[in-house]
C-alpha cells in the first residue's frame, strides 16, 4: 500500500446527497423539538416542564403541536422515501452495501474497530492499530445500521400513532390500543437511541475529523485524508482511476 501523501481533493458527494443529508438534519431537529413538547405528563417527561409548556403555548395547544409534528414527520419520511426510490441504484444501493452490518462476523469486526478507535481517544491501546477501513469505518457502519433500522421504526410507528386514532375505533378491539401503546414506546425509544448516536456523530464530525464535515458542505474530500483514514476505499478509488 502506498505511503506517499497525495495532494488535492476528490468529489465524493453530489449536490443531491448533500441536500438530503441537511434536509434530514433539519427535520430531525424540528421533529425532536416538537416531539419533546408533546409529552408533558407528570408521570412521563423527557425534558424539563418548561419546554412542553412553551411549545404548546406557542402553537396554541397540544393538539396543534401534535398535528405539526405529524405533518413534519410525514414530510420527512415522504421526501426521503421518494428520493430513495428515484435514486435507489445510483445512491441508495451503493450506500447500503457500504454501511449495513448484516452478519455477526461484520458486526464483530466493526465493534473491534470502533473499540480501538474510541480507546485511542483516551490514550489507550496505542499499541493496537485500527484495522484498514473502507469508505465508512466500523463506528460509522454500526451507527448507520442502527439509524436506518431506527428510522424505519420511527416512521412506521409514527404513522400508526397519527392515523390509528382517526381511522380505528379503539373500543371495538383492545388490540388497537395495545398496539398504540407499544408503538409509542418503540417510537420514543428509537428516537432516543438515534439521538445518542448523533451525539457521537456530531462530535467526531466537528471535533475529531472536521474534514469529514467538509464533505457534507462542498462534496469534496482531501485525498490524503482518505488515504490515511480509509485506506481500503483509497485503494478502491485507485483501481477505478479516480485518484
Amino acid at each position: 500500500m502506498s505511503t506517499t501523501k497525495p495532494q488535492g481533493t476528490i468529489k465524493v458527494r453530489t449536490r443531491d446527497v448533500i441536500f438530503i443529508h441537511w434536509f434530514n438534519a433539519f427535520f430531525w431537529l424540528v421533529l425532536v423539538l416538537t416531539g419533546f413538547g408533546i409529552i408533558s405528563g407528570d408521570f412521563v417527561r423527557l425534558v424539563p416542564a418548561f419546554w412542553p409548556t412553551f411549545m404548546q403555548n406557542l402553537l396554541g395547544g397540544n393538539v396543534n403541536l401534535a398535528l405539526l409534528h405529524a405533518i413534519g414527520g410525514i414530510a420527512w419520511a415522504g421526501v426521503i422515501g421518494v428520493y430513495a426510490v428515484l435514486n435507489f441504484k445510483r445512491v441508495v444501493l451503493p450506500f447500503l452495501k457500504n454501511v449495513l452490518v448484516l452478519t455477526p462476523k461484520a458486526a464483530i469486526a466493526d465493534l473491534i474497530s470502533m473499540t480501538i478507535t474510541l480507546a485511542h481517544l483516551f490514550g489507550l491501546l496505542k499499541n493496537l492499530k485500527v484495522p484498514p477501513q473502507g469508505r465508512y469505518n466500523g463506528a460509522q457502519r454500526l451507527l448507520g445500521t442502527m439509524i436506518i433500522a431506527s428510522s424505519l421504526a420511527i416512521a412506521s410507528t409514527g404513522l400508526y400513532l397519527f392515523l390509528a386514532p382517526k381511522l380505528l375505533t379503539f373500543s371495538t378491539l383492545a388490540l388497537y390500543g395495545e398496539l398504540f401503546r407499544w408503538a409509542l414506546v418503540i417510537h420514543v425509544s428509537a428516537v432516543l437511541l438515534v439521538l445518542l448516536g448523533l451525539v457521537a456523530h456530531i462530535y467526531f464530525a466537528v471535533v475529531e475529523e472536521p474534514e469529514s464535515l467538509e464533505t457534507m458542505k462542498s462534496g469534496n474530500a482531501e485525498i490524503a485524508f482518505i488515504q490515511h483514514h480509509n485506506p481500503l476505499w483509497y485503494e478502491s478509488l485507485k483501481k477505478e482511476g479516480k485518484v
